[in-house]
């Protein structure tokens, strides 16, 4: 199972998307996103999308070199269109939009529509952290990609619809929430999947409703499904991906979770931008955040607990000791990657 220098490895997936037609700087910026993903412990969200992007470049469900254009505006607040794009490319276009406005209004938010798989969404937040503002980006697949049953049924009607908030401390990371609504990401079934491994109790049911643990079961044919957050109180995870759905599909236009809507893998983004320095002065604000997190860290800890950690900073460490280490990709999606490269005519470092 190979092991990967940081450089190593974005230099490879980006050689594999400019083979396949992009520039070099945007092929550079969907690499990087992609491996920063597998750095932080996301990998349902990295290298293992590569061979996903080309075979859906080569459909033509998404298009190099897009730029976002605006479909409805206000001062506050923009209807955007991706055209196909990469979400990489267009979601970071539409958080500088919505940070824009925000400096400008204080609060700003942007619907994005038609806009490809935008990846992890903790990256969009992070930027507008790193601009001391809040950010806020959530999401579904455009009414395809149903993956998700919906709380007392069985049928996947949903997609995991994610959601991510990002709120700078003033110290080396920011706090970011990056999580779905479903019990788990469709990206971490097909990370079991290649690895050949099992699924813990309570993932997924299969298209009768039975509790699963083979990923080949999820996929099917027939297709089972992934089950709302929460376990027993799962209507809450179920009641969290209705708003997810609602705000992302019809506040801007792109579609809620219908019946026949085909799955191309586009995203259709809710983002909020909110000027801290409009409601407090920052430092305040840092101040505040800090005294908060210094006052949860020095709870006593549960029995068997490491220590008590702020959401995002598992990542943060993970990120830094697989910066040193290098990265671990699994044998099938090396192979897959391979493959790709191979097809496009374009020969890989690693």
């Amino acid at each position: 199972m190979p092991v990967f220098s940081v450089t190593q490895l974005e230099g490879d997936c980006a050689r594999v998307f400019e083979g396949a037609g992009l520039s070099g700087e945007e092929a550079h910026r969907v690499a990087c996103s992609l491996v920063t993903a597998n750095l932080m412990g996301h990998d349902s969200h990295g290298v293992i999308r590569v061979e996903q992007y080309i075979k859906s470049l080569q459909k033509g469900d998404v298009a190099p070199g897009q730029q976002i254009s605006k479909v409805r505006e206000a001062d506050a607040s923009a209807v955007v269109d991706g055209n196909k794009g990469f979400g990489q490319t267009t979601c970071r276009q539409a958080m500088a939009l919505a940070i824009q406005k925000a400096r400008e209004r204080s609060v700003a938010a942007v619907e994005l529509f038609n806009s490809f798989h935008i990846g992890r969404l903790g990256e969009y937040v992070e930027i507008a952290a790193e601009a001391n503002m809040i950010g806020m980006v959530m999401c579904n697949n455009h009414g395809g990609a149903r993956l998700m049953s919906p709380f007392g049924g069985i049928d996947a009607r949903m997609s995991p619809n994610p959601l991510a908030v990002g709120i700078p401390t003033g110290g080396e990371f920011p706090i970011v929430v990056d999580m779905t609504s479903s019990v788990v990401a469709e990206g971490k079934i097909r990370v079991k999947k290649n690895r050949g491994e099992m699924l813990p109790e309570g993932w997924a049911i299969d298209a009768e409703g039975r509790p699963i643990k083979n990923p080949k079961d999820f996929y099917g044919p027939p297709q089972g499904a992934i089950l709302p957050l929460g376990g027993i109180a799962a209507h809450k995870g179920y009641a969290l991906a209705l708003v997810v759905d609602i705000l992302s599909g019809a506040l801007g236009g792109g579609g809620c979770s219908r019946q026949n809507e085909p799955t191309t893998g586009h995203n259709s983004v809710f983002l909020l931008a909110i000027q801290i320095e409009a409601f407090t002065p920052i430092r305040d604000f840092i101040n505040e955040t800090d005294t908060l997190i210094r006052f949860l860290k020095q709870s006593r800890l549960a029995p068997g607990s490491d220590g008590i950690r702020m959401p995002g900073e598992i990542e943060y460490n993970l990120k830094r000791q697989r910066e040193k280490e290098g990265v671990f990709v699994d044998d099938t999606t090396w192979k897959q990657i391979g493959e790709t490269a191979r097809l496009l005519g374009v020969s890989l470092q690693g």
